[in-house]
C-alpha cells in the first residue's frame, strides 16, 4: 500500500487537502470517504488503510475551512454546510473520476458527509453509497428524552456562539473549529423542519430523490447525541429512489463497550463491522 497527499482545487479556488491510499492489488474499487463536521481526514486513516488492504483505492479529505484545507483565492466562497456539498464533494469526486477513469467508484459517508450527497451535482455517479452514522438532524427527530439536548444545541449553543465569536471553538465538540457559516448551517438544519434549505428556507430535495444507487446506512444503537437510530431512519426516507437498507449496531454483538457516533472508524473497533462493510463495497 501507498500513501500519497494531494491538493484538490475546487471550481472556485479552494485548495482541498487529501490522501490516496493505494492498494498493492486493485479489485477495481475507488472510495472516496466523506468525513463528518470538523473531523480531519486522519481521524479515518486506519480505515482507509484498512480497506486500502483489500484492494480498494481510497481517498481521504477535508472539507473547506477544516484541518489544512484553509487557503483559496479571494474569489472562493465561504465555507459553509451547503458549500461543502455543491462545490467540494463534486470538486473532489471530479477529480478522483479524472485521476482514476479504470476503477467504479463508491462513496462513504460519515454523518454530515452522507447527508450531503443529497445536494451533491450528479451524485449518481457514485455506483453506491455507505452512510455510516449519517442522519437527518431535524430536532424532533430525537426520542422525547433527549429532545432537551438537542435543543439547546440547535437553538442555544450554536447561535450563540456563531453570533458572538464568528464560529464554534474547538473546545465545544472536542473538534476542529467551525467557521461562522459551518456553524450557521447546522443550526438552521436543526432548528427547521426543511432540514438543509438554501438561504430563503425553501428545501433542497432535488438531489435526495436523484440519487438511483444502492445504499447502505449504519446506525449505531448507543448513538444518543449526534445521530439515534431514528434520525437515521428519517435520513433513508429522503433517499427514496435509492435501494436502501438499514444495519444497526449493537456494541455488545460486537464485543464492543461502546460504539456511539465516532467509534466504528478507531482502530479498535471490531474488525468483523470493517470486513462486512468491504464485503458490501465489493458487491
Amino acid at each position: 500500500m501507498k500513501i500519497q497527499d494531494l491538493t484538490i482545487t475546487t471550481a472556485d479556488g479552494y485548495q482541498l487537502q487529501a490522501s490516496e491510499f493505494s492498494p498493492s492489488n486493485s479489485n477495481g474499487i475507488g472510495l472516496v470517504i466523506n468525513g463528518a463536521t470538523g473531523v480531519v481526514r486522519k481521524y479515518y486513516q486506519a480505515f482507509a488503510e484498512f480497506l486500502s488492504e483489500q484492494g480498494f483505492t481510497v481517498l481521504t479529505y477535508e472539507f473547506r475551512g477544516i484541518g489544512g484545507s484553509t487557503q483559496a483565492t479571494e474569489q472562493a466562497l465561504a465555507p459553509s454546510m451547503i458549500h461543502w456539498g455543491q462545490h467540494d464533494m463534486d470538486a473532489v469526486l471530479s477529480y478522483f473520476i479524472d485521476r482514476h477513469p479504470e476503477l467504479t467508484i463508491k462513496g462513504i459517508g460519515h454523518s454530515i458527509g452522507g447527508q450531503l450527497l443529497g445536494i451533491m451535482p450528479d451524485n449518481n455517479r457514485y455506483d453506491s453509497f455507505l452512510n455510516i452514522a449519517s442522519q437527518h438532524i431535524y430536532w424532533k427527530n430525537w426520542p422525547l428524552k433527549d429532545r432537551p439536548l438537542s435543543v439547546l444545541f440547535f437553538f442555544g449553543i450554536l447561535p450563540l456562539f456563531y453570533k458572538i465569536t464568528g464560529g464554534l471553538p474547538s473546545w465545544v465538540l472536542g473538534a476542529e473549529y467551525l467557521p461562522k457559516h459551518v456553524a450557521r448551517d447546522w443550526s438552521r438544519f436543526g432548528r427547521k423542519k426543511a432540514y438543509i434549505a438554501d438561504e430563503n428556507g425553501q428545501p433542497m430535495r432535488e438531489g435526495f430523490s436523484a440519487y438511483k444507487g444502492k445504499m447502505r446506512l449504519y446506525s449505531m444503537a448507543d448513538d444518543k447525541r449526534f445521530a439515534p437510530p431514528n434520525c437515521v431512519r428519517e435520513l433513508e426516507k429522503l433517499y427514496h429512489n435509492a435501494e436502501t437498507d438499514i444495519q444497526t449496531f449493537h456494541p455488545s454483538e460486537y464485543g464492543m463497550k461502546a460504539i456511539d457516533h465516532f467509534g466504528f472508524f478507531k482502530k479498535n473497533m471490531n474488525k468483523k463491522a470493517w470486513f462486512e462493510s468491504a464485503e458490501w463495497l465489493l458487491s
